[in-house]
């Protein structure tokens, strides 16, 4: 497995805070991109080349970290609740031996620590004042840690000390030393330029597919719309953000059957009045070649003869009082080949096929009238039953329900999926998530008969096939990948993806024509890896 792009710090995402050790060998960083244990992670670096040394994984919000002034004892305080209720922790953690001591702390939360020499840590508690009618309000307390060796401090001994006394306090940012970095990113940019590298912080990664030649595209959630990369991990191309900041990626991508261009949806607007505009890129360079306005955010699906649908996917609560846009059908270069009724596809009716030689969706069938609330009533579509449906110009096909057991319940949600065909027959590769179980099932088709079924704890973000292999990954929770035999289901191999001691969080999966496969993370990393040794399968 290799990362993509291999610059330092590929785990951080967005340094929130960051501090060096006194002797100059340690940086920590407390970072924000969306992974599992995400708002409670301190990065642990060696200043000597950069390389992750540990992860500091807690429980809450990281609110402030301080290395000792002499020693290298770094300490973390954690805050976690809401304006009526807090619960907090200090942490002491020695990156020589990865010594961590924890104290829990009961209705307050640990704001802010300062070391204000090489004795006394100073530790500022916030208590929420509970008032209904004035909330968000906190009171501040303080109380002082003294040792004259802050090396292997017991966590009995540290509880003892800021549980009594703590002493009121008014609190404003002059009364609190901060650490050292104050511009973390400025600061990780810096150290990596003075070894030769580069960084750069970048959001995470919402849709990676792979050419036929080996790039990569990649699509991220904020900054470049879309960039290029080579098979072997160098930018060739990227797309910049749009000058206008209400215009936004639509987090989708649709590569033409020729591989010479690929339609991008950007979304503009807010809440109120979402459009989209429909934007064709050449792949040579990325130079734009077309623009359409469609008056709804987009959801794009596919088949492979190269027809394609925009389809309203707006998310709206309580329900729209107007109807849904009318889907549309485009040839590869954006000529409307005809309009679906298919009604609104929230994030409830994702269903994005790949591979399909047929136009595959989720379809909402029956009434959503029921009763919510006074004088009120619930329209929201995804209490629909959903159906598989297969679009053609002029109609539309229901093929099978979506749930395949009355267990599963009435609010399902679609994902990622492939289309299939090997020995068992032609058959879709599916996700669905029914209250807190996701499974990824393999259905016959057109009939929709159960062949296959896997239990997941987490939410599958990424589904691909080559070469008789299913390979799906899963997001926060779990952040594993599994591949199994398409025919039958058989596991191949299972695991989570850990490099150089982290586990990267998946958001989607492609699959190379050599069996390499793509996997996009929240941390803004590709991690390109081998497809399983042939004795596997």
């Amino acid at each position: 497995m290799r990362l993509i792009p291999d610059d330092p710090f590929p785990e951080i995402g967005n340094p929130l805070s960051a501090d060096v050790s006194a002797d100059g060998r340690w940086i920590a960083v407390s970072c924000l991109t969306g992974g599992r244990n995400d708002l409670g992670r301190v990065m642990i670096y060696r200043t000597s080349d950069l390389a992750l040394w540990d992860q500091i994984v807690l429980e809450q919000s990281v609110e402030w970290l301080a290395f000792h002034p002499v020693v290298p004892v770094l300490a973390v305080g954690t805050e976690d609740g809401d304006e009526f209720a807090l619960r907090g922790g200090l942490h002491l953690y020695e990156p020589e031996t990865r010594r961590r001591t924890d104290v829990a702390v009961a209705g307050v939360g640990v704001t802010a620590l300062c070391w204000r020499d090489a004795r006394r840590l100073e530790v500022t508690f916030a208590e929420p004042v509970i008032d209904f009618d004035d909330p968000g309000r906190v009171t501040w307390t303080r109380a002082v840690v003294k040792r004259d060796d802050w090396h292997g401090v017991t966590a009995d001994v540290l509880a003892a000390q800021i549980s009594w006394p703590q002493v009121s306090v008014k609190v404003d940012g002059s009364s609190i030393r901060g650490p050292r970095i104050t511009r973390p990113q400025r600061y990780l940019a810096d150290l990596a330029a003075k070894r030769g590298r580069a960084w750069t912080r970048r959001p995470g990664t919402s849709v990676v597919e792979v050419l036929s030649d080996g790039r990569m595209l990649v699509s991220v959630l904020t900054g470049a719309l879309l960039e290029c990369w080579s098979p072997d991990g160098a930018l060739l191309w990227s797309v910049p953000a749009p000058d206008d900041p209400f215009q936004r990626s639509g987090c989708r991508l649709y590569v033409t059957p020729d591989e010479e261009s690929v339609w991008l949806p950007v979304t503009k607007g807010d809440s109120g009045n979402p459009r989209t505009l429909l934007r064709r890129f050449a792949l040579a360079d990325g130079t734009q070649l077309a623009e359409q306005l469609h008056d709804f955010p987009v959801a794009i699906a596919a088949r492979t003869d190269g027809a394609w649908v925009a389809r309203d996917s707006r998310e709206v609560f309580p329900g729209p009082s107007w109807p849904p846009h009318d889907s549309v059908m485009l040839t590869p270069f954006g000529r409307q080949l005809a309009t679906l009724p298919l009604g609104e596809s929230g994030t409830s009716y994702d269903f994005r096929v790949r591979r399909s030689p047929y136009l595959l969706f989720l379809y909402g069938v029956g009434s959503a009238d029921l009763s919510y609330g006074v004088g009120a009533a619930d329209v929201r579509t995804e209490l629909l039953e959903k159906w598989v449906v297969l679009a053609e110009p002029g109609w539309i096909e229901r093929l099978f329900p979506l749930a395949w057991d009355d267990s599963l319940g009435p609010c399902l949600h679609g994902g990622p999926a492939v289309y299939v065909d090997d020995e068992a027959g032609p058959g879709i590769v599916h996700t669905c998530t029914a209250r807190d179980t996701t499974y990824l099932v393999r259905r016959a088709y057109p009939g929709g008969a159960v062949v296959w079924v896997h239990h997941f704890g987490a939410q599958v973000t990424g589904v691909d096939v080559h070469d008789g292999l299913v390979h799906a990954v899963t997001g926060v929770g779990s952040c594993e990948l599994l591949t199994l035999r398409a025919a039958e289901g058989t596991v191949v191999r299972r695991g989570t993806l850990a490099i150089g001691g982290h586990v990267y969080t998946p958001t989607g999966l492609s699959a190379a024509p050599d069996g390499d496969l793509v996997i996009g993370t929240v941390e803004g990393r590709l991690i390109r890896m081998r497809a399983p040794d042939c004795a596997f399968r």
